[in-house]
């Protein structure tokens, strides 16, 4: 089972959740600039704006990720490649948001959950402790207001809502369950032969007649790569630090601020049980109710049990009437004032609010002692900084492109920034090794659109580099003696292809056994094994020759090539099913398996039904 969850991980099984994760910082793909113009439409009545297709854009690029690994650069793929995933995000997200607009999803609960992710996010906070302002820059630096912010964040949690609710149910037969079982872990006995392809060209010699030959037939494998270098201006946020003035009582009163705010960050948890007064016939019977769950706390009851039989919140109930932390930007001014005096594991009284009533309970609290006065002064000095200095920089990134638009050069440009011009050395595409690791400038290097002495500007991480290419030296031939090793290794390569296909058909042409086993033997990169019960997902062989071996029948023979270029000749005696009792003994890790792949199901008949129902009209976007 556990090769079996090791096969599963990553892009092999597929599972793409929509909603990875609130996108609290973009991630600023550069492939969103080239892919989309300015004006948009509506998908399903819902407009799109600049923001939708931004964060469209992020949640792609975090699902290649989680296929692919974090370190997946999005920029690389065809531009095709990229809009049609980025299209196919912006129609999920606008038909989900349509959908949950239309079932009530968008409401106080959704936005309360958006303030307390928000609140819980560590971007937004400084030393565990949630700042308004760090939370009011970030966002701006983003091109949102507070309230706009919230607002984009409760559609996602809303859309996400909406769309965990049809998969809500996955049910599994148990006959199901067992057959899947039987199939997976159905096993087999094996005899086969294996030619390494390496060990055979380990031994392949060449003559020098036929390097130069091979060299002289096949000159176009042989060129150099175009090399490019070019001149350029480096701008670095850190740079900047230096010009920074800390503003009089600046350090002072935003000291004072960290302190206001301390007053009120001691952690108090809190769970309640609410009566709901639209369920009663009058606010008497919901007081009554409410009464009634106040004199069984009074007489011992434990609470968690009372607020999951009594409490009338839906979404706490179940979890013993839990709100985690109290923020008062969140709860009622009500709660804030019913337990400012309670300690640990006390109950407040009756709480009546507008439409509900409800007893606190303290679970949680932890009185937390603040950060020294040097500190949050270091803390603020850094913070200024590097906000001050970032917009600094993007001040001269905001005049440099006016001066390229107006076709000033990069020599007055210098000149303008007090800057030195610098000179790269001589790149190719697979060596480029320049200080700035970033595949944007590489990939505009080497473009069709780069032209000599034509000025570019790049935003890469905290620096801003404005470069023009200088010098392009096209492919030549390489000579023949500063490659032979090259030439070497290919020509033993195709030897090697040539070879192992050609022996393949000779041994498999010798019917007798004794015969067979002398020529193996004869050879020291052909090897004949036998493997008895080998597994579906076995690390014993290839995973392409089991996956070839399992998809034939008992008594066959196939023949398979590896990704490394082995060929394995298998003779496939028999398989061998699990017994009844091995597999009732694996039948609970199946179960939480066959919920994984009912999810799967589910996700793709939801993606299938929201793009046959979906109503798009998008104006001026390249798809």
């Amino acid at each position: 089972m556990d090769s079996l969850r090791n096969f599963l991980t990553g892009p092999r099984l597929l599972i793409v959740v929509l909603f990875c994760a609130l996108p609290f910082v973009f991630l600023g793909t550069s492939s969103l600039g080239t892919v989309f113009n300015d004006s948009f439409g509506k998908i399903n009545g819902e407009n799109v704006t600049e923001i939708d297709i931004q964060m469209a854009s992020d949640v792609t690029v975090r699902k290649f990720q989680s296929l692919y690994g974090e370190d997946f650069d999005f920029d690389l793929l065809d531009e095709q490649i990229k809009s049609e995933a980025i299209k196919q995000e912006l129609i999920i997200q606008k038909v989900l948001l349509s959908g949950a607009k239309s079932l009530g999803f968008i409401n106080q609960s959704t936005i309360n959950e958006t303030k307390k992710n928000i609140i819980k996010s560590q971007i937004f906070q400084i030393d565990g402790l949630f700042s308004e302002d760090v939370f009011e820059a970030q966002v701006n630096s983003n091109g949102f207001t507070k309230e706009s912010y919230i607002d984009v964040m409760t559609n996602l949690i809303a859309s996400d809502l909406y769309r965990s609710s049809f998969g809500a149910v996955n049910f599994v037969t148990d006959s199901e369950l067992f057959e899947m079982a039987s199939l997976l872990e159905k096993s087999t006995d094996i005899d086969f032969i294996k030619i390494d392809f390496n060990k055979m060209k380990s031994e392949i010699v060449n003559s020098n007649d036929e390097l130069l030959n091979y060299y002289k037939e096949n000159e176009i494998l042989f060129f150099s790569e175009e090399l490019k270098s070019f001149k350029y201006i480096l701008l670095n946020r850190s740079d900047y630090e230096e010009l920074i003035q800390i503003p009089e009582s600046y350090l002072e009163n935003g000291y004072q601020s960290y302190l206001d705010t301390f007053k009120n960050s001691d952690e108090i948890r809190i769970s309640h049980i609410m009566i709901d007064k639209n369920n009663y016939s009058s606010n008497e019977s919901a007081y009554d109710a409410i009464k009634n769950v106040q004199d069984l706390i009074e007489s011992g009851e434990d609470f968690i049990e009372l607020a999951s039989a009594y409490s009338e919140d839906i979404v706490t109930k179940d979890i013993g009437g839990d709100l985690e932390y109290f923020d008062e930007e969140i709860f009622p001014l009500e709660f804030k004032d019913a337990i400012q005096f309670l300690n640990l594991d006390q109950t407040t009284e009756i709480i009546e609010l507008e439409d509900t009533l409800h007893i606190l309970k303290i679970t949680e609290k932890n009185i937390l002692e603040p950060l020294s006065e040097d500190e949050i002064k270091q803390e603020l000095i850094s913070e200024l900084k590097q906000n001050e200095s970032y917009a600094l920089l993007q001040d001269d990134l905001a005049e440099i492109e006016n001066m390229i638009t107006d076709n000033i050069d990069l020599d007055e440009i210098a000149e303008v920034l007090s800057k030195t011009i610098n000179k790269s050395e001589l790149y190719s595409q697979s060596n480029f090794d320049f200080e700035i690791a970033s595949s944007e400038i590489s990939n505009y290097i080497f473009s069709a659109d780069s032209e000599i002495n034509k000025l570019s500007v790049l935003e890469v991480d905290d620096s801003v580099i404005v470069f023009a290419i200088n010098d392009i030296i096209e492919p030549s031939l390489q000579e023949f003696n500063l490659i032979e090793d090259t030439i070497a290794n290919m020509l033993s390569e195709s030897k090697a292809f040539e070879k192992i296909s050609l022996m393949s058909d000779e041994i498999k042409a010798i019917t007798d056994e004794e015969e067979r086993m002398k020529f193996i033997k004869a050879y020291d990169y052909v090897e004949y094994e036998t493997y008895v019960d080998v597994k579906r997902y076995s690390s014993l062989l290839p995973r392409e020759v089991l996956n070839v071996i399992f998809n034939s029948s008992s008594q066959s023979i196939i023949t398979q090539d590896s990704l490394n270029g082995d060929k394995y000749i298998v003779d496939i005696i028999k398989f061998n099913q699990p017994s009844k009792t091995d597999i009732d003994n694996m039948l609970e890790e199946y179960d939480n398996f066959s919920k994984q792949i009912m999810d799967t199901k589910m996700n793709q008949i939801i993606n299938k039904d929201i793009f046959d129902s979906a109503r798009v009209n998008l104006n001026n976007l390249i798809f």
